[in-house]
């Protein structure tokens, strides 16, 4: 039996993973810099650039930052991360996400904090990258637009932050299912999203779940511990 035979599958996943995303960032970086020097050689001296030229370059430009998101989901799946929790204020979450996530055009975000403002011990780095895998899959589901809900809650032991959009709902209202790896209803995407998010509120004591809600569209919520 030779030394790969010998690897648990996970390991080798981690370390396809991580030789793959360094193999493909090179090149990713080369095309984003080339790109930014096309651009700056065009509008040399103030020139507008060509309607078509401009499209292509931010054709160009979205897929390198696809491919990069990419390359970032599959090593947030294979990677363990350090956690570094700390006392911390579940609206800061909503506040952050508020400012600074970028929604299509089409879609309205309406943030709701808790009145409360009740506290976690939490990595809240951590929290908001699921929170944004969440965004993004609401997002998705209404490519036409809609509204887009992230409300922060508690009860006597959870804090809640809950995402609700007004797509289509889950397929077969299967809340379960859209946590699975590589589950995906769209055409592009490697369905590695609700996983991440999932993983990373159970390694901090909370959780995540997803349902319909009554009318239409979808809800996950993320939960954590309050801090005693």
């Amino acid at each position: 039996m030779n030394n790969t035979d010998k690897k648990d599958k996970p390991g080798l996943l981690t370390q396809m993973a991580s030789v793959v995303s360094h193999e493909l960032r090179n090149p990713l970086a080369i095309i984003s810099n080339s790109v930014y020097f096309i651009k700056t050689k065009l509008a040399a001296g103030g020139a507008a650039l060509d309607p078509k030229v401009a499209k292509h370059i931010g054709i160009i430009e979205g897929e390198v930052k696809h491919s990069n998101d990419v390359i970032e989901e599959m090593l947030a799946f294979t990677r363990p991360k350090e956690l570094r929790c700390a006392p911390a204020a579940v609206n800061s979450a909503v506040k952050d996400l508020e400012g600074s996530y970028k929604f299509p055009p089409a879609i309205v975000f309406k943030a709701v904090t808790d009145p409360a403002d009740p506290c976690v011990n939490a990595d809240m780095e951590a929290v908001c990258y699921a929170l944004r895998c969440v965004l993004d899959n609401a997002a998705q589901a209404m490519p036409e637009g809609g509204t887009v809900t992230l409300e922060a809650s508690h009860d006597g032991k959870l804090a809640y932050l809950a995402v609700t959009d007004g797509g289509p709902g889950l397929p077969g209202g299967d809340g379960e299912k859209v946590f699975e790896p590589f589950f995906t209803t769209r055409p592009r995407g490697i369905g590695l999203g609700l996983t991440i998010a999932r993983k990373f509120l159970e390694q901090q004591g909370g959780s995540a779940r997803a349902e319909n809600v009554p009318g239409g569209g979808a809800r996950v919520t993320l939960s954590l511990p309050l801090s005693k």
